[in-house]
């Protein structure tokens, strides 16, 4: 192979590869969605059922299965789609990109911040801990360090801290904090910026105004990050500075000067390493920018400059948790040791649980560093021996290791609230939830979660025909979104698994969703718009109109397009850019056989 053709080579060979994989992954979880339901709900005591039915558990945290009605579901997916067809040929929205994505972050933020108020839910447990601890030593109260072992046990956890930390310091610069509340109002404004980011993400990928505009309105129409608002853990902050990374890079990449270039660069850089200090599951976010940006400098011969961009953005990310806890061991004046290996999620993530298979279980995180009397070395020995006793035990049981996966799976990615209505449940309350919050999270969830259900079923779907496009357009930048998501599927399928770890995924799901639809519109619409002419010749007019001959063009294969059809996306402005990813075809001249007609009749 020439030199030349080494880069072309790896850009197509990674193209198929994250298509094919993610076409598959999705392909399951379509497949999965419309054949069952995970229930995440809290289930008191008496109200249990043990049966040849049903296996629900007495728990504050039960997972069980539903099996779904699959006529009903498919029939819901099809009007879904036809709605989504209809809404990408009918709809004109003559706003421009920034506006769009203003008006997504206004949208997501008065909706986020109604919730949260409605719903009062304050942070206990894990999330009360972090929290708290941010507003102690926001008044420079540092004696949890000293005091408990929670922070030395999960020192990852202080990045969250001290970004928390920051914020309260701020506020309290201005008024005074009677309670966390802001935290949870900032959560809708993380999450307005990271719809916000994502638009921009479909518009800057697809070069397509219609998948720009369907990504927007599928985003805004997402119901579980709304009311996952109310829960204060640091996955939107770090979401938000790792889509805002994301965008960076893809622009980085796409940018051949220099000193726009590092515009884009040092942002990418800055930003993913904030979100890997908030969130440490981030990291899932900087391995694929780091893979993405490795396969395009060999495709683009920018050795120098990407080279650079990715060993100080994999220094940086890498070692800014290990910085924190450094100033915090400064700041308390304390040694924070005995931390919990990262291998311990893994064996974890692998092992049974009462939950759920692979969910948490205090035996191999906390129980580990106590039983090795918070020796990190010897607790790090201990998992390792568990983990090579459990991946044997998998490799000689093929059939367990195919259930246990696979209800794991089904467990997290098919509780399409993502534990969102089950946070506001079981946490603490600052005061009584209002009527529309309480009739959620009361008579009303069983038709919320059902919406959801259908919801996740049209963006599995529509991301699934995202991955055949992607391979058929033979564009490399299509795949950041799915690398990403690849990523999160099969981290959280050996790591610990939680349904409500795997929201910023399907969150990302909805703008590469939102191209697999308007692929998928294009194509049945290449196919039924003839068919439908044909039929409006024979019992119409009895002559072929203009219109009906430019489509019947169109099926035969023909290039014939109307000038007043061609379509308005920003690939015209871009066409070297846009040509494979966005192929001009037959589909288009459907549609504007379609326009022409109309026209003619409004015109008559």
């Amino acid at each position: 192979m020439k030199k030349n053709q080494i880069g072309p080579a790896v850009e197509k060979a990674g193209l198929y590869v994250v298509g094919v994989i993610s076409f598959l992954t999705a392909l399951f979880l379509s497949l999965v969605s419309l054949l069952h339901t995970t229930v995440v709900a809290k289930v008191n005591e008496g109200e249990g059922v043990q049966s040849i039915v049903y296996h629900i558990k007495e728990r504050v945290e039960s997972v069980y299965y539903l099996n779904d009605n699959l006529i009903v579901n498919l029939l819901v997916l099809a009007f879904l789609l036809v709605a989504c067809f209809t809404l990408i040929k009918r709809l004109k929205i003559r706003l421009s990109t920034r506006m769009l994505g203003l008006l997504m972050f206004l949208w997501t933020f008065i909706l986020g911040v109604v919730w949260v108020l409605s719903s009062q839910s304050a942070p206990t447990e894990d999330s009360g801990t972090v929290t708290s601890a941010s507003w102690a030593f926001a008044e420079n109260n540092y004696s949890c360090l000293r005091d408990i072992r929670y922070f030395h046990n999960y020192a990852f956890q202080l990045g969250y801290v001290m970004f928390n930390e920051w914020i309260i310091r701020f506020i309290q610069f201005f008024k005074h904090m009677d309670n966390l509340m802001p935290l949870e109002v900032l959560n809708a404004v993380f999450l307005g910026v990271i719809n916000l980011f994502l638009v921009k993400i479909a518009d800057k990928l697809f070069g397509d105004r219609r998948v720009t505009v369907l990504a927007a309105i599928l985003l805004a129409l997402s119901t579980a990050p709304i009311i996952s608002c109310s829960f204060v853990y640091g996955i939107y902050p770090g979401m938000m500075f790792a889509v805002i990374a994301l965008y960076c890079e893809i622009c980085f990449l796409k940018e051949t000067d220099l000193k726009k270039g590092i515009l884009y660069a040092v942002p990418a850089a800055l930003c993913i390493t904030l979100a890997v200090m908030v969130k440490s599951n981030y990291m899932i976010w900087l391995v694929a920018m780091l893979l993405i940006a490795a396969a395009k400098m060999i495709g683009r011969k920018k050795f120098i400059r990407d080279g650079i961009f990715i060993v100080v953005t994999a220094v940086m990310a890498l070692n800014v948790q290990s910085l924190v806890i450094r100033h915090y061991e400064k700041k308390a004046g304390v040694e924070i040791t005995g931390t919990i290996p990262y291998t311990a999620w893994l064996a974890m993530g692998i092992n049974e649980s009462e939950d759920a298979p692979g969910w948490y279980n205090y035996g191999y995180t906390l129980g580990t560093i106590e039983q090795a009397n918070f020796d990190e070395k010897l607790a790090a020995e201990r998992i390792s021996a568990i983990l090579h006793e459990r991946i044997d035990y998998l490799l000689k049981h093929p059939q367990y290791t195919n259930d246990f996966f696979y209800y794991k799976n089904v467990s997290q990615w098919n509780d399409t609230s993502y534990q969102s209505i089950w946070n506001n449940q079981v946490r603490g309350q600052y005061k009584e939830k209002n009527a529309f919050a309480a009739w959620v999270c009361g008579k009303g969830e069983p038709t919320v979660k059902k919406l959801m259900d259908y919801f996740a079923q049209l963006i599995f779907f529509g991301f699934c025909i995202g991955c055949l496009a992607m391979i058929r357009s033979k564009n490399f930048m299509l795949t950041p979104l799915p690398v990403v998501f690849l990523g999160g599927f099969f981290y959280h399928m050996i790591g610990e698994g939680k349904s409500q770890y795997v929201l910023p995924y399907f969150i990302a799901m909805c703008a590469f969703a939102a191209y697999g639809i308007v692929q998928l519109g294009d194509w049945v619409g290449k196919r039924v718009s003839p068919a439908y002419y044909r039929l409006y010749w024979l019992i119409g007019t009895g002559k072929p109109q203009p219109a009906a001959e430019t489509a019947a063009a169109a099926s035969a294969g023909t290039e014939t397009v109307p000038e007043e059809a061609a379509p308005e996306t920003a690939a015209e402005n871009n066409a070297s850019e846009t040509e494979a990813a966005q192929p001009e075809t037959a589909e288009h001249t459907a549609e504007a056989a379609a326009a022409s007609e109309e026209e003619n009749n409004d015109g008559a």
